[in-house]
């Protein structure tokens, strides 16, 4: 049996072949992607602008009681950083549906700990440059690649349709299409190395054969107007997670980008958006909600949410991020939080490196418990220079090193590099 067998077993997947030793080559520079994104920022509104620069703080997290998450928040402190530190806190309780004690292959290094895990990210921006710069999903020269998530040891991907809502105001749906259009089409090109999921059994039956799992998941809401047939319209043509907004209010609800609330939270519509979502087997993306479109999210929902790539507050106070209330009740929803690799929502300054990534990870283990935490990495998203030591996606063996270093059990390792985000698969991307 080999070792991804018995992580893949954990969410009913099957044997896999062990994937080669990855090479830790240096990456390209990334001035041509980021002018690339620059100049996709120039589509935006002077306000979403002015707060991609200025990072505007939310307020000081409110007093207010939730209830506790102490069933899945670790029991010791997260450790500090430094390789001294302390063990990783106590495995919390498997959520409800899954299996416990988990099954998880042994390891003697990082390097072998990350050949074997299921390593998933929930949010790369690729699709972006197919559709606008015509690039090749196989020799993107940008932070993703086939060859750089194969290098990498990246298995599931989800592929973000995002439609420009400036640029496109008047076509959202259709430049949706479009954009789906292009990326199966680099998908089947290159289906000796990747193919399209649309259920945790296509993921499965992809990642046992050894090849990488693509899935695609709509960022903002635009394409979807005011009408629920929409989303079953793009379901059919294969997304499977949707966020209500990206940066701007829309017709489901409030953005964390502009500070006045239009709908205070999700709209009626949105209301309803959520209701069908569930019905369908598709994912709810909770990443640049307002707070109380979030909250109405998480009151709604019957299904466990993701948030595709955010970061927390309690390292970087920031509109976009999440607050230790916000970790929380992700946590009671059985959800996993995908940190994001975007300088501005990691540091004041701007700029991040490896360490200050797993510091947002470290904060959220902390507060809403090991199982609900993962990588979301918004490659080929990011308008400034990624984290250092985060170049791209060869980088992944990364963070599995880092967080060794801080004392992470490998149990704890293999949950965040995907099997938490395995779980929520298995439960809500029903064949």
């Amino acid at each position: 049996m080999s070792s991804k067998t018995l992580i893949l077993g954990f969410t009913g997947l099957a044997c896999l072949a062990g994937a080669g030793l990855l090479r830790q080559n240096s990456p390209p520079p990334q001035e041509p992607v980021m002018a690339i994104q620059q100049a996709w920022r120039a589509h935006q509104s002077p306000l979403s602008e002015a707060l991609s620069e200025s990072e505007t703080a939310r307020p000081a997290p409110s007093s207010s009681p939730l209830p506790s998450a102490s069933a899945t928040a670790s029991a010791t402190p997260v450790p500090s950083g430094s390789p001294s530190a302390s063990p990783s806190p106590t495995p919390s309780p498997a959520p409800a549906g899954s299996a416990s004690p988990t099954p998880f292959p042994a390891a003697s290094t990082p390097q072998e700990l990350h050949q074997k895990a299921i390593v998933v990210d929930t949010h790369v921006e690729t699709p972006f440059l197919i559709s606008e710069k015509n690039v090749r999903l196989r020799s993107n020269s940008g932070q993703v690649s086939l060859d750089k998530l194969r290098e990498g040891g990246v298995d599931v991907v989800f592929f973000s349709i995002y439609v420009n809502p400036y640029k496109y105001k008047d076509q959202p749906r259709s430049q949706a299409e479009k954009i789906i259009g292009l990326l199966r089409k680099e998908i089947d090109a290159n289906a000796d190395l990747i193919e399209l999921a649309t259920s945790h059994a296509d993921i499965q039956r992809i990642v046992a054969a050894g090849k990488i799992a693509g899935l695609m998941g709509m960022e903002g809401a635009d394409p979807i107007g005011e009408s629920l047939n929409n989303i079953d319209h793009f379901y059919k043509l294969g997304v499977r997670y949707l966020g209500p907004t990206w940066s701007t209010h829309t017709l489901m609800g409030d953005s964390s980008g502009p500070p006045k609330p239009r709908w205070n939270g999700l709209s009626k519509f949105g209301k309803m958006a959520v209701e069908r979502m569930n019905q369908l087997g598709m994912l709810i993306d909770v990443s640049h909600l307002s707070d109380a479109a979030f909250k109405d999210v998480l009151t709604l929902s019957k299904q466990p949410v993701i948030a595709s790539h955010s970061a927390v507050d309690g390292v970087r106070n920031h509109a976009r991020n999440f607050s230790d209330d916000m970790l929380k009740l992700l946590a009671l929803n059985g959800g996993v939080t995908g940190i994001v690799f975007y300088g501005p929502f990691l540091d004041a300054s701007g700029k991040a490196d490896l360490k200050r990534v797993v510091d947002h990870i470290d904060h959220a283990v902390k507060v809403g418990g090991i199982d609900h935490v993962g990588l979301g990495s918004d490659f080929d998203g990011l308008d400034l220079p990624p984290p250092t030591g985060l170049e791209d996606a060869r980088r992944f063996p990364a963070i599995t090193a880092e967080l060794k270093a801080r004392g992470y059990s490998n149990a704890d390792v293999y949950k965040i590099l995907g099997a938490n985000f395995m779980r929520v698969f298995a439960q809500v991307l029903k064949d």
